[in-house]
């Protein structure tokens, strides 16, 4: 009502501006400073009339006066006493508003969002047929989730102490595919009531989707906190294991995993799913466990010139190429050196040591001083690998 107010008071205004010129009188100011120029100007041509007729240039003085001053009574208007106004209509400008109002509501219609406008208000009368909708599990519709979401944010602005408000918004955000929503709804519902265990475990699930290790560790918090006082909660327990398992911790997510197929029917829609997500957790321990063991010694000839200070660099390749595969640095001691490289040491989570069938080792010693630039390399041949290998290297070639 304040808006559409406002808006009839700047149409008012604006048609005043555009009929009120027309309503007023003459101007008399003008009209004076009129007649002072032209009296100015038929006095300098006088002026120049005489002085023509004094050097000969010009005859018949009397017919070039008699021209001007006809001129000039013709330019000088009537008196205010005597002049006659035509009478003037308001209906005149009635166009000329209509095309005003029009033109202004116009850009209002296409400018102002007023469909927009039109669309919420209808939403907002209708968040009470919707609400039955979303409890009776009955809207589907991408649109008119949509409207829903609208009408919930709607009412947020008002109560936005509301939790369950909060937690309607964030699943509309989920079945809309809007996964910032969701997260900030459920953030704020759970800021709300940090104790409800349906609140936690859909935050923890969000946080777990994030790019920021911050959030995925305050999703793990968040949902031990819970099995603490819940231990049996299959949806917690689930959650907990995705989250173990994003983040490499297999020993934990195997852990959830298997309590959860004890609390579930062995036939329960989605064991099949956990029996061969624990199964490949299980691998990816399994080969964790690899490891290679590598015993580094010096010949004779290179043991009288290693230096004083310097770094011994172990280099695992496939035996095909010369890029290596793993790769481990170590402080120069005392020979034989016993090392173990495992998949820790892979120069790319994409290649990993484990999933090598053959090895091939390079040892290489520096000297820790910058001007020494000889390089102590040892190779070996290359090794049928299966992950439980140890391996001899003998340094005994220098290069410059």
């Amino acid at each position: 009502m304040i808006f559409w107010l406002i808006a009839a008071l700047l149409l008012i205004a604006a048609t005043a501006l555009f009929i009120l010129p027309t309503l007023k009188g003459p101007n008399e100011k003008a009209d004076a400073d009129r007649d002072a120029l032209n009296k100015a100007y038929y006095q300098q041509r006088l002026n120049e009339l005489e002085d023509d007729e004094a050097l000969g240039v010009v005859g018949e003085r009397d017919a070039m006066v008699a021209e001007l001053q006809h001129n000039l009574l013709e330019d000088i208007p009537a008196r205010a006493g005597t002049r006659k106004r035509a009478p003037f209509s308001l209906t005149v400008l009635l166009p000329g508003v209509l095309l005003l109002v029009a033109v202004s509501v116009g850009l209002y219609v296409y400018t102002g969002g007023m469909t927009q406008v039109s669309q919420w208000r209808q939403v907002v009368k209708n968040m009470p047929e919707l609400r039955q909708k979303a409890d009776a599990g009955q809207l589907n519709e991408p649109e008119e989730i949509a409207r829903f979401a609208l009408g919930l944010r709607t009412s947020l602005l008002t109560d936005p102490t509301n939790v369950r408000d909060w937690t309607m918004l964030g699943l509309a955000g989920l079945r809309l595919g809007n996964g910032e929503m969701a997260l900030q709804s459920y953030e704020k519902a759970y800021e709300l009531s940090p104790n409800d265990g349906y609140i936690q475990i859909i935050y923890a699930k969000l946080l777990t989707r994030s790019n920021n290790p911050e959030d995925v560790a305050q999703a793990s918090r968040i949902l031990k906190t819970l099995l603490k006082s819940e231990p049996d909660n299959v949806d917690a327990l689930s959650a907990l294991a995705m989250n173990a398992f994003g983040q490499g911790n297999f020993n934990e997510a195997i852990a959830a995993w298997e309590k959860v197929l004890t609390l579930m029917p062995p036939d329960a829609k989605g064991a099949d799913v956990i029996r061969q997500s624990l199964a490949y957790a299980k691998s990816q321990v399994t080969s964790n466990g690899v490891h290679l063991g590598v015993t580094i010694s010096v010949s004779p000839d290179v043991a009288a010139q290693l230096p004083a200070q310097g770094g011994v660099l172990i280099a695992v390749t496939d035996g095909k190429s010369t890029v290596p595969v793993a790769v481990k640095q170590l402080q120069l001691g005392t020979f034989p050196l016993k090392v173990e490289l495992d998949d820790s040491n892979a120069m790319m989570p994409s290649r990993l040591l484990s999933g090598l069938k053959q090895v091939k080792i390079i040892a290489t010693v520096t000297s820790g001083d910058e001007a020494d630039k000889r390089r102590m390399i040892g190779e070996s041949r290359v090794y049928s690998f299966t992950g439980k290998e140890s391996v001899d290297v003998t340094i005994e070639r220098i290069e410059q």
